[in-house]
């Protein structure tokens, strides 16, 4: 029997050892998905984000497993802390990966109790059916917090961690040179108007400037944090949108004065 919550994910081979994930539950509905990732180096194996639900981290380890010896160095690295992007966490964590974030992660995943599971159910109006759907979430701290970027080599394999502030401060995005992928978190939106809400034109303008310096790398595929695999178009169609918040937000303000 499908998981509720464990939404209709696909798996995408982007290159003989990258692998993006979309599709993973979402508690929005309305066919609206949450994207993941797996590298695969020579004795590792890297997650970037874990899905919004138990069953969605579960379904990132088994199918990193198909592709597993059974050895290797288990890593998490979450692109920021929101719900859709950490509530798997805790599969990844108890296999016994090292989980990394961005150092603003903290307040919202340290001694966190429940607390950040039950706004979720409330503000989704997942009822009884919340903790099926869900599962058994643990939230906790990462093992390591970063600040800014940061790059790691794992078994000879660059691993680039983008500090990437905007949509939310805690937000980075991961670029894999030897595949020229880039795992945007939600710096990216693809077939979605960005979602604005938890900043105004100071992050905007943030923002604007993070997905500029994104165009500057050779990047042949995208994984956005929603939506489909796209390309570096989807910066542009974002940077233009930005812009176009940032330019209402001044005209409203010369009105209002």
């Amino acid at each position: 029997m499908k998981s509720l919550g464990l939404g209709h994910p696909k798996v995408h081979r982007i290159s003989p050892n990258v692998y993006a994930i979309t599709g993973l539950y979402h508690a929005a509905g309305g066919g609206f998905g949450v994207n993941a990732g797996i590298i695969l180096t020579h004795h590792s194996v890297v997650f970037i984000d874990s899905g919004m639900s138990i069953a969605a981290g579960e379904f990132l380890w088994k199918t990193a497993c198909e592709q597993m010896k059974g050895q290797e160095a288990l890593y998490l690295i979450l692109t920021h802390h929101h719900s859709d992007h950490v509530f798997g966490m805790r599969v990844l964590r108890d296999k016994g990966a090292k989980v990394i974030a961005q150092e603003t992660v903290r307040e919202f995943l340290d001694d966190d109790e429940g607390r950040y599971k039950r706004f979720i159910m409330e503000r989704y109006g997942l009822g009884f059916q919340g903790d099926e759907i869900l599962g058994d979430v643990g939230l906790s701290l990462p093992d390591q917090l970063i600040v800014s970027d940061t790059v790691l080599e794992i078994d000879g394999e660059r691993i680039e961690l983008l500090f990437t502030p905007g949509h939310v401060p805690s937000e980075i995005s991961i670029y894999h040179p030897a595949s020229r992928t880039l795992f945007a978190g939600d710096t990216v939106y693809e077939g979605t108007l960005p979602t604005t809400r938890f900043g105004g034109p100071t992050e905007w303008r943030t923002w604007i400037s993070q997905l500029e310096r994104l165009t500057r790398l050779d990047i042949d595929i995208i994984c956005p944090g929603h939506g489909n695999l796209c390309s570096t178009e989807e910066i542009e169609r974002n940077i233009a949108y930005l812009r176009t918040m940032c330019a209402q937000s001044n005209q409203k303000t010369e009105n209002d004065a």
